[in-house]
């Protein structure tokens, strides 16, 4: 099983909207509407959509950008998805890690407090990453109600 990260082009931009849909449904159970900061990932030089792929199928997304709530100057993973069939072998996890690595510095990654099995998910993954070198916060205000994990990979590689 290969797992890879591939560049979302503007022409495959409809794949991910696709993607996003069923992402937003998944974790809303309803129809989210429109993902505001759609187009925006081909217009900013700071933000970046891959496609998650295994064995050159496409299985999942990640959205990163640089709207970071703890940290400044750092990456945050905006959204990541892998679709339900997908899932529990090991392929968020190695996308997780490529993603780290090609964006080597200070990192924020958030979930929402009514989100408890994507902290679980993203804080096994951050700790085996990070050799357990992270730091949590719990952030409640206007813009964020949730935990966010933040560390610096400049040295990871």
């Amino acid at each position: 099983m290969i797992v890879e990260l591939s560049l979302i082009s503007f022409d495959d931009r409809e794949i991910l909207r696709t993607l996003l849909k069923e992402y937003r449904q998944d974790m809303l159970g309803e129809d989210p509407g429109e993902y505001k900061y759609f187009d925006v990932y081909w217009q900013n030089a700071n933000r970046f959509p891959y496609f998650i792929k295994v064995d050159g199928a496409i299985v999942g997304f990640t959205l990163v950008n640089c709207h970071t709530l703890v940290q400044k100057e750092a990456k945050n993973i905006g959204e990541f998805y892998i679709q339900k069939e997908f899932r529990k072998r090991g392929i968020g996890k190695e996308a997780a890690k490529q993603v780290f690595n090609l964006f080597p510095g200070k990192w924020e990654v958030r979930q929402l407090k009514e989100n408890s099995s994507a902290r679980d998910f993203w804080i096994k993954v951050i700790k085996e990453y990070t050799d357990n070198n992270f730091q949590e916060v719990v952030l409640k205000n206007e813009q964020w109600d949730g935990w966010v994990q933040t560390f610096d990979n400049t040295h990871n590689r």
